[in-house]
């Protein structure tokens, strides 16, 4: 009798256990279905490649004159796109290029991370050159974002930081999702870009790569301040059915549009299933990075350690799905934002083309430059203390560009100003 009600209560504990639900996808905001396209055109330049290749996908249903361009690394052996299938799509039906470059061989997996950089650089640069040909979506190449999984994400932080070396555009933002492993690491990433806004995420167990790369890669681009770089850590959570993970393989979503047909090394047996962790990690992450690098919106999903930023939804008897864990916390990140390059110019857009400057210690000093559309010079002023005041005087209605650069002439920060 007592392994009768033993078994009768663990079964009624497992039923109740599998009637909590995930959290469905969000139906607008960062990583939300509110699509603006309805599929995607696939142009295949890379299947049985050997390297400086790239598969191109552009969206439709509508078919846009132009559209923004993003960059996605696959991880080692990931040369069947379908691995990332789901969140491609994403990104394209939201009205994005997307540029999967492909960086190895189909039977040579590389010599290391050197030849890795060169051959996926070459297979961007071929790609930036397809979409500016007739019966290609147009790509705004200067509106550019990088993000990559694995040693993908590893070759996101390098081809930021060698942007100029390689003749590709500076991203806006980027992403690196579970970089690793340690091997594949450059030596030094201090030369990485100090204006780009960045993210690195890492899976709490991830028995592939781990943590420590992610983490020395946040610990070493020390010219990005932390108002617009943050080391994201993931965690599973099994309150509910199906469990939440935290692996390496989180950012996968297979969707079989996307199949060329052949087999992605390594990892071949990931399901590549499409939860939560995408929606309120990955994708949340990536769609507000962008958005707040363009409109200067959503950027609380994207930095601060804020509750848009680190929610992951609740199960469905309401209790929260457990948080991401942001570095710098919020506790800190305020102590951290006394030194480095943080700037708020307010109000924006205002009608007296008179901007108030609050700027971080290693801003003031430098200088100030607004610019307009065509490039030309509008207002050049030295920031003379932490709380500055800028003046255009009669100017007309529209957007500008404003850039911050110090005494070498390199750009500390940039960004859009508006009058209306």
């Amino acid at each position: 009798m007592k392994n009768y009600l033993t078994s009768l209560l663990l079964l009624i504990s497992f039923s109740i256990h599998a009637q909590i639900t995930q959290p469905a996808q969000p139906s607008s905001g960062p990583g939300g279905s509110d699509y603006t396209h309805g599929g995607v055109t696939i142009y295949d330049y890379a299947t049985n490649g050997n390297g400086e290749d790239f598969w191109l996908y552009e969206p439709n249903n509508p078919v846009p004159d132009s559209a923004n361009v993003i960059v996605f690394c696959h991880g080692l052996g990931m040369t069947n796109p379908k691995a990332y299938g789901a969140f491609i799509k994403h990104l394209v039906r939201k009205g994005n290029i997307v540029i999967y470059p492909r960086y190895q061989r189909t039977l040579n997996l590389g010599t290391g991370i050197a030849e890795y950089n060169d051959s996926c650089a070459k297979g961007i640069k071929k790609a930036l050159d397809t979409i500016q040909q007739p019966g290609h979506v147009k790509g705004r190449v200067y509106n550019y974002f990088i993000l990559g999984h694995s040693v993908g994400g590893v070759l996101t932080a390098n081809m930021t930081m060698l942007y100029q070396q390689y003749g590709l555009p500076k991203p806006l933002t980027a992403f690196s999702m579970q970089p690793g492993a340690s091997t594949y690491l450059m030596n030094d990433y201090s030369p990485f870009p100090a204006d780009v806004k960045f993210l690195i995420a890492v899976g709490d167990n991830d028995a592939i790569v781990g943590t420590a790369p992610g983490t020395t890669i946040y610990n070493q681009t020390v010219a990005v301040p932390t108002s617009h770089k943050n080391l994201i850590h993931h965690y599973a959570d099994n309150h509910g059915s199906p469990a939440i993970q935290a692996s390496h393989n989180e950012p996968c979503g297979f969707d079989n549009q996307f199949d060329n047909g052949e087999t992605n090394l390594f990892i071949p047996f990931v399901t590549g299933t499409v939860d939560a962790m995408d929606y309120f990690c990955y994708w949340k992450l990536q769609d507000a990075l962008m958005d707040c690098a363009l409109n200067n919106q959503n950027c609380e999903y994207a930095f601060g350690d804020t509750p848009e930023q680190h929610g992951m939804g609740n199960w469905s008897d309401g209790t929260p799905v457990r948080i991401l864990e942001v570095t710098p916390g919020a506790t800190t990140l305020a102590n951290n934002l006394e030194n480095d390059l943080d700037i708020s110019i307010y109000p924006n857009p205002n009608s007296a083309g008179r901007w108030q400057l609050l700027v971080g210690s290693k801003i003031a000093g430098n200088e100030f430059i607004l610019f307009d559309v065509n490039g030309g010079i509008i207002v050049q002023s030295p920031i003379l203390h932490q709380e500055s005041q800028i003046e255009t005087g009669e100017t007309a209605k529209g957007v500008y560009f404003y850039q911050i650069k110090n005494s070498s002439n390199e750009i500390l920060k940039s960004g859009k100003l508006a009058i209306n």
